[in-house]
């Protein structure tokens, strides 16, 4: 069962959307990514447009992220409006045509860091796949997925991205059930880094956690393992073990 994020914790977004015409001097930190040290808005603003959708947007200096049907389990396109001292952008009415569409449905806004702009699910089923998104251009850079340990390292600074996280796979098949076969099946279907699908098949670690969760043996399995990622134009990422598993919520 898919989770809300909301169900987690109330996100910046979910917050916001409890009061028209909220604003902060900081965001809210998002599970998960407490040590990125995401730039602080001028303010966020929730409201709801002239459809009843509630809508929030959260302001800087150079721009403004719009996000519609915030109040839902799947949030549509964010828009990103660039502010080139013209007339304040006012929250509720639709953007206008200097705003870019990004591809963002069914993620939320969880912060900026210099020219990256991060994106995650709304919602869950034991892995978070997440958007890093060029601030300038509104062009999608790269997209991953952590399980809900989070990151664990985030810098950015320049056209440079650094970040460290287990990455979180989910699998069509059990490991506890299907052993060395369901395995391989992951290796293949979701593509494992080739350090990563040399290491011994995780039947015991598979078997303990399960045991721990009182999972039912043909639940299907959520590996995930350590990934370094550092994105200067292009992407370069470094992974390793050791290997986690766990089941399915």
């Amino acid at each position: 069962m898919r989770l809300t994020r909301t169900q987690q914790l109330l996100s910046c977004s979910a917050l916001a959307g409890l009061f028209v015409g909220f604003s902060a001097a900081t965001p809210f930190a998002a599970e998960g990514w407490n040590v990125a040290r995401f730039d602080p808005p001028a303010k966020v603003e929730a409201a709801r447009d002239v459809e009843g959708r509630e809508i929030t947007c959260t302001f800087y200096p150079d721009l403004v992220i719009r996000e519609s049907d915030t109040g839902t389990p799947e949030p549509g396109d964010a828009a990103l409006i660039p502010i080139r001292g013209g007339p304040p952008v006012a929250c509720r009415a639709a953007p206008g045509v200097s705003a870019r569409t990004l591809e963002t449905g069914g993620q939320r806004f969880i912060g900026r860091a210099d020219g990256f702009l991060v994106f995650e699910d709304a919602s869950t089923n034991g892995t978070m796949p997440f958007a890093v998104i060029d601030a300038g251009t509104g062009r999608r850079l790269f997209t991953d997925t952590t399980t809900d340990d989070g990151i664990d390292r985030f810098a950015a600074e320049g056209a440079t991205l650094r970040l460290g996280f287990r990455r979180g796979v989910q699998g069509a098949c059990s490991i506890p059930q299907g052993g060395a076969a369901c395995w391989a099946r992951i290796v293949r279907e979701e593509k494992l880094p080739a350090p990563v699908a040399a290491l011994p098949v995780p039947v015991k670690v598979c078997a303990q956690a399960y045991r721990a969760g009182k999972a039912p043996k043909d639940t299907p399995s959520i590996v995930s393992f350590p990934v370094r990622l550092v994105w200067t134009g292009s992407l370069a990422i470094e992974a390793d073990g050791p290997v986690r598993c766990r089941p399915t919520p």
